[in-house]
């Protein structure tokens, strides 16, 4: 577990979650408090259309931080956006549609004592998934087709609750490109490549929304894109060992 004296940085996404976003920062709140350590939320309104980032400003907390935008960017550049702006020696990544429990926060931090980065499975035998059967199934195919055309060996990549070590997180992000939903897919293929430990734990969500067509279409070209940098120009492995990476910039850009 993590001591008194370490820092914890939970990054919370937001997009149109006015019904919920209150709720997510008072239960993460309220998880990290019962650990008896510094921490901070770093809450990134990535561009709401409704009254999410109102909501965000009106939570009496001094351990909050909002960072908002005017134009929608992606949960990648929002996810991005907060690890850039926080200090923490430990980083969480947390989807703020409360759709997550926290009540794992403190198993996530434990096992970052012998692993780079902790990643939440919907595949774990302890996990306890509430979601409707076609969204199983999409993102069982989906898994299946990340694992053929990365390489990379896990058995989820979208639960959006992930821990990190901030000097993994760093090398991660430098050579990031990606914006939208398959953010997660990108950031876990360069783990792999880097030979970060990464370990599984379970995972409590309950959820009945489904994927948009379009939003599965995207995630596919961007997958794409990933495996060309990886497996055909290897941008990845040619830019992971420079302390400042150029910026790669995707021929379609969401």
């Amino acid at each position: 577990m993590v001591s008194k004296l370490d820092t914890v940085s939970v990054i919370m996404p937001a997009f149109n979650v006015e019904s919920v976003i209150e709720k997510s920062i008072k239960e993460t709140s309220q998880s990290l408090g019962d650990l008896d350590i510094t921490y901070e939320i770093i809450v990134v309104d990535d561009g709401s259309k409704d009254a999410t980032r109102k909501v965000i400003n009106s939570v009496n907390n001094k351990k909050i931080r909002i960072l908002s935008y005017d134009q929608n960017r992606g949960k990648g550049f929002a996810l991005t956006m907060g690890a850039i702006n926080s200090l923490s020696k430990y980083v969480i990544f947390l989807d703020g549609d409360n759709e997550i429990n926290t009540d794992l926060i403190s198993k996530y931090l434990s096992g970052l004592k012998h692993a780079d980065i902790v990643v939440g499975s919907k595949m774990h035998p302890e996990s306890v998934i509430v979601t409707p059967v076609m969204r199983k199934f999409l993102s069982l195919g989906f898994n299946v087709l990340v694992r053929l055309m990365t390489g990379i060996n896990h058995p989820d990549t979208q639960v959006g609750f992930k821990a990190f070590r901030r000097e993994a997180l760093v090398d991660i992000m430098k050579l990031v490109s990606v914006r939208n939903y398959a953010f997660d897919v990108e950031l876990l293929t360069i783990a792999n490549l880097l030979k970060m430990k990464i370990a599984l734990m379970p995972i409590k969500i309950e959820s009945t929304s489904m994927f948009s067509i379009r939003a599965i279409i995207r995630m596919l070209i961007d997958i794409l894109g990933i495996t060309y940098r990886l497996r055909v120009k290897k941008w990845y492995q040619k830019n992971q060992k420079k302390k400042f990476p150029p910026s790669y910039k995707p021929i379609i850009r969401w």
